[in-house]
């Protein structure tokens, strides 16, 4: 059973489904792993509604909570797994957020999260359901770690420059002509990022273009309005997830996207007046 997040609402999804899932991811949710394993098939179904009022899911083992729901206006999904009929090796632990409109509900096999959610103010509805199996965490998303673990000093790089390959999707670190550290980046959608020499000359914290709908975090400038910077974020500061995850292939107005570590490396390390080649 795969778990996901949506950060803008604050609800967790459940499901099954793969491609559910990654469209899922795509539009912005934050994949958080196998929440826990179902059975395939059991005399106990979980039953999925859904609130199009406010945009809210709940899951379900009473057919008499889903009937009231539905008689509230919730919309009937149907069947999304099964609880295990005789194990009870692993429980799903049910709270419930009396503050919330959306995501009012949080259902999970790790007793510490549960835990925490009650000394935050939720509320313990005890056990929801049964699987069969644990869970597993999802690896941390390529935008929010480095690209090839720790980073070099470049305080010691004799001969630093920066090469970057739109067809590879990747900036390279240089010393000389030996590659010292490599990262994954979006350049620029339509060949909109420019080619050729260019050198570093400024940077700042943040930006905001609100004739694109999205900013960036720790930009370093290397030709006119053309940076290096963070995936993006929205007009509030928050980083825009489907943006976020289409880093490796291109996806930019122009700029060189890098993950949100890589990105603020740059930021603070990379000199002013280091070459640059993209090509």
């Amino acid at each position: 059973m795969y778990r996901l997040y949506n950060p803008n609402s604050g609800e967790h999804f459940y499901t099954a489904n793969g491609i559910e899932r990654n469209q899922l991811v795509y539009a912005g949710w934050r994949y958080e792993g196998i929440g826990w394993v179902a059975p395939v098939r059991s005399a106990h179904p979980v039953y999925r509604l859904y609130n199009p009022y406010v945009g809210d899911h709940h899951y379900t083992l009473n057919g008499n909570e889903r009937n009231m729901l539905v008689r509230q206006g919730w919309r009937y999904e149907g069947i999304g797994w099964y609880s295990a009929d005789r194990n009870r090796a692993y429980p799903l632990y049910r709270q419930y957020n009396p503050r919330a409109v959306r995501g009012t509900h949080n259902y999970t096999l790790n007793g510490n999260e549960r835990n925490m959610l009650l000394r935050a103010g939720w509320r313990d509805e005890g056990i929801a359901w049964y699987g069969i199996g644990p869970g597993k965490s999802a690896p941390v998303p390529q935008y929010l770690r480095p690209s090839g673990g720790a980073y070099p000093n470049l305080n010691q790089v004799v001969d630093l420059n920066i090469e970057v390959s739109i067809a590879k999707q990747r900036v390279y670190v240089k010393n000389g002509p030996r590659v010292i550290y490599t990262m994954i980046a979006s350049t620029g959608v339509a060949n909109t990022t420019p080619r050729g020499k260019y050198y570093v000359t400024g940077r700042g914290a943040s930006f905001y273009n609100p004739n694109e709908g999205m900013g960036a975090n720790y930009w370093v400038q290397w030709y006119g309005d053309f940076l290096f910077h963070s995936v993006p974020t929205d007009a509030n500061g928050r980083y825009i997830i489907s943006e976020a995850n289409k880093l490796g292939h291109p996806a930019s107005h122009g700029c060189v996207r890098l993950s949100i570590p890589d990105a603020q490396w740059f930021y603070r390390e990379l000199p002013n007046g280091t070459p640059i080649w993209i090509h």
